[in-house]
């Protein structure tokens, strides 16, 4: 059994529309779920131009969102998005005695660089859910748009065919 040739309206480099869907949906890689969802996106290419753009917007801010994420976990300042405020050592510095030394006649420590703190301004939520509800938002728009719909409801990351 093969998979069927993708329509050339849907990206296969630098990213895999169809693969980046089915992670989003959750289907294990076998063939079986690559034709189906194949079938769907060829489905939809020649059903609508527009469609196939719109989904691919979608993606590209999912990887967007998700690599700012990503690049805030490496320099250490993901936690700042999770509270409504933060007070404590600055977050991804390293500092050494000497950097804590003021120039001055008298020797003092300037304590103020081992602080800092952080306000949401009186966000809702934080950013951490934030991200995360805007996330689940753009899935379930590429669910709905191609017919596939989340197995056990509330934001899993499953998805399932919807035959009509």
């Amino acid at each position: 059994m093969t998979t069927p040739v993708l329509n050339s309206l849907w990206r296969i480099t630098p990213r895999d529309d169809r693969e980046l869907i089915r992670s989003y949906a959750g289907w294990p890689l076998s063939v079986t779920n690559l034709t189906d969802l194949t079938a769907i996106l060829n489905r939809v290419a020649i059903t609508s131009t527009a469609a196939v753009t719109q989904v691919q917007g979608w993606i590209d801010e999912i990887e967007t969102l998700e690599a700012d994420y990503a690049e805030k976990v490496e320099i250490g300042t993901a936690h700042l998005g999770n509270a409504a405020s933060y007070e404590g050592p600055t977050p991804g510095e390293t500092l050494s005695r000497d950097d804590l030394k003021k120039k001055a006649d008298v020797l003092e420590w300037d304590t103020s660089l081992l602080r800092v703190k952080y306000e949401s301004g009186g966000a809702g939520g934080t950013a951490g859910a934030v991200l995360g509800g805007r996330l689940a938002d753009l899935k379930g728009r590429i669910f709905q748009t191609l017919g596939i719909q989340p197995v056990s409801g509330s934001g899993s990351g499953m998805a399932m065919l919807v035959r009509s």
